[in-house]
């Protein structure tokens, strides 16, 4: 994240202060260094692409600049560089599944804007009286589901509130893994479907750029749901468990644990919702748009399993109906769709469940690293850098298997994500992982999805993911206690995504 309004200390404010001052320092070194010490027997272009390569990195994991800033940056100084003509290194701010995330923001900024993302959450709660720990486990789920459609950083912020109000009874132990749980479903909720974060999208775009294979969007979440439920179930045993601890304790000094009603107040429902937690006009219609959409984006890959890859149905709605174009279809009707009727001069006019001024608030950041890091993977390919590259990386770590591939990406990825965000992971990553399989002779696929879901699994820092910012920059979840907890979740990815990403991906055919 590197983002100072979430640190809570001056040291931690100082900290990333340094990390950018050598970021904007070291970039512009290593890129001379390395234009200077290029093997003899790379071309030109390739060189200087490899040097390019090295200097955004350095500016990614320090975040010198906005991670987005640098993603533009770098397509604009390989043009500076002679890289490739600007036609081309800008192309990929117009890949289909640019539009994709386009569509899927702008449907959760209308599900935040009608707060539809909360009352589905407050419907989903039990209503009657509830021990503390089916609180927690219901917390949890509800937050991994709705993250896994809307923005984890949105979800943890909507979700925290309720968590501290349901442990408030306890210590202070039990109340920061509780908060805690808010950062780790949304973080594990979000790897479940294409659109649930970014390292999602940017493995799907790695695979379909560079090596012409696509994962359909059931598919996807088809082979991310083991390995999303035995994270989930691991960190609701240590929940249990530490409840279970805490309520000893409590007896132990003579006090009882009441059971309550899921404090559902608490996310800030309007007053007719919060009674009758029903859908008003605008609501039902951002549930309209998203239920289309779901059911577009799942319909080619039910097709592709029910009737097989040449059925005719399949065909055309693999052609017709691509993740990108259903989801600005969609969202399109959120402007058209009446949430509410105002007086203008006197008239009733309906007012659209979204207004452009409204829209344009999404996450603009994310679609411009999507594209800046799908531009510099397109030019690490046509420069011939990727054979070198994956030449290089066999040859150091002598791994000679797909199965070697995919432990090896998913172990690298996920320690990196400890140190900068996941996307910036991801797109570093994923092409990284598509050009070594390829130079070994294996399939991709693996290597790269288990890249990215090894991404999302960074636990153990603030800085990993801005779920665990949020729940950071709450004060009231001590470091030692993220890291504690954190890493019993990250050992749990690394052991879970090399065996389930091989797997699945056989088992939903993807290869």
């Amino acid at each position: 994240m590197g983002a100072e309004h979430l640190l809570v200390s001056d040291a931690e404010v100082q900290f990333e202060r340094r990390r950018r001052l050598v970021g904007l320092i070291g970039a512009p070194l290593t890129l001379l260094l390395v234009l200077a010490l290029a093997p003899n027997n790379l071309k030109p272009e390739a060189a200087r692409m490899l040097a390019l390569l090295f200097a955004t990195l350095v500016l990614w994991v320090t975040e010198a600049l906005p991670v987005a800033m640098t993603a533009v940056l770098a397509p604009s100084v390989a043009v500076l560089m002679g890289i490739a003509p600007v036609e081309r290194m800008f192309a990929s701010f117009g890949n289909p599944l640019l539009f994709l995330f386009m569509g899927a923001f702008i449907l959760a900024q209308a599900a935040e804007r009608t707060r539809l993302d909360r009352v589905l959450a407050a419907r989903l709660f039990p209503t009657a009286e509830t021990s503390p720990e089916r609180t927690l486990v219901s917390t949890t789920l509800v937050t991994a589901g709705i993250s896994s459609l809307f923005s984890n950083a949105a979800t943890t912020a909507m979700m925290v509130p309720v968590i501290r109000a349901a442990v408030d009874r306890f210590g202070p132990r039990a109340q920061s893994v509780g908060i805690l749980s808010a950062a780790f479903a949304s973080s594990i909720g979000g790897v479940l479907t294409p659109i649930g974060t970014p390292p999602n999208l940017l493995a799907i775009a790695a695979l379909t750029q560079y090596a012409h294979k696509h994962v359909p969007f059931f598919s996807w979440t088809l082979i991310a749901l083991p390995m999303a439920a035995a994270t989930l179930g691991v960190w609701i045993i240590i929940l249990l468990l530490t409840v279970k601890t805490e309520r000893k304790r409590l007896h132990t000094a003579g006090r009882t644990v009441r059971d309550e009603p899921m404090p559902t107040d608490l996310l800030r429902l309007r007053s007719g919702d919060a009674v009758a937690f029903g859908l008003d006009r605008g609501q039902l219609g951002t549930l309209v748009a998203i239920g289309l959409a779901g059911i577009g984006w799942v319909t080619p890959g039910l097709l592709e399993l029910a009737l097989g890859s040449q059925n005719p149905a399949y065909l055309w709605c693999k052609t017709a109906m691509p993740e990108g174009v259903v989801a600005i279809v969609c969202a399109s009707l959120l402007f058209v769709l009446p949430a509410s009727t105002r007086v203008v001069a006197g008239v009733p006019r309906p007012r659209p469940i979204l207004v452009w001024a409204e829209a344009a608030q999404i996450d603009w950041g994310t679609l411009l690293l999507f594209g800046g890091g799908v531009a510099l993977g397109e030019q690490v390919f046509s420069t011939g850098l990727s054979n070198w590259i994956g030449e290089l990386v066999l040859h150091a770590t002598k791994v000679k298997t797909e199965w070697g591939l995919v432990v090896l990406f998913s172990s690298v990825s996920l320690v990196i994500s400890e140190l900068t965000s996941n996307t910036a992971t991801a797109a570093m990553m994923c092409p990284l992982a598509v050009m070594t399989a390829q130079q070994l002779g294996v399939s991709p696929v693996a290597p790269c999805i288990a890249a990215s879901l090894a991404a999302s699994m960074g636990f153990m820092l603030p800085i990993s993911t801005a779920p665990n910012a949020i729940v950071y920059g709450s004060g009231k979840v001590p470091l030692r206690t993220m890291m504690r907890n954190g890493f019993w979740l990250d050992l749990t990815g690394l052991l879970v995504i090399p065996p389930v990403v091989m797997v699945m991906t056989r088992v939903v055919g993807v290869r």
